[in-house]
């Protein structure tokens, strides 16, 4: 019991000290702007979601922007590869052993019928309504034509 109880403890300490690290390089680094990137408005990615950013961060960021559009089951599970793969080829021989962990991760609690932020196809419905407000906005600045009724009582007038 009391090795359980300092394995447990010296996990905690571990993850709690990466997870200040991610928060203090988050402050320390602006985010950049998802446009520049090529990147669907609206996209936002947190890295590594509840697991540490490390040198895979961008593979985290790739596999945020598939699940942020969605798709079919083959395509998810094929985007959950590319990380599996992202992660395990960058150097570190902590990647070895990481990657099957955080692809056990995101095959578990990224299913799309989970009420979580990071499911698949999270970004649909902002994509959805960021579409319908910039055609509601270009409807609005689409001036007004002129009928030959309002031309006639124009000239009525003068």
């Amino acid at each position: 019991m009391k090795k359980a109880a300092a394995t447990f403890l010296l996990l905690l300490a571990i993850t709690t000290i990466s997870f200040a690290q991610k928060i203090d390089d988050a402050k320390s680094q602006p985010a950049p702007s998802p446009e520049k990137h090529g990147h669907p408005p609206g996209f936002e990615s947190d890295g590594c979601t509840a697991f540490p950013d490390g040198n895979y961060r961008d593979c985290c960021e790739e596999h945020d922007l598939d699940y942020y559009k969605g798709g079919s089951f083959k395509e998810r599970r094929a985007s959950d590869k590319r990380l599996y793969s992202c992660v395990k080829s960058k150097p570190g021989w902590k990647n070895k052993y990481r990657a099957p962990m955080i692809y056990l991760g995101v095959r578990v609690f990224g299913t799309a019928w989970l009420p979580t932020r990071f499911r698949w196809g999270f970004g649909k419905k902002k994509m959805k309504r960021l579409a319908e407000a910039a055609k509601s906005n270009t409807k609005k600045e689409e001036p007004a034509k002129e009928t030959k009724s309002d031309e006639k009582g124009i000239k009525d007038n003068f």
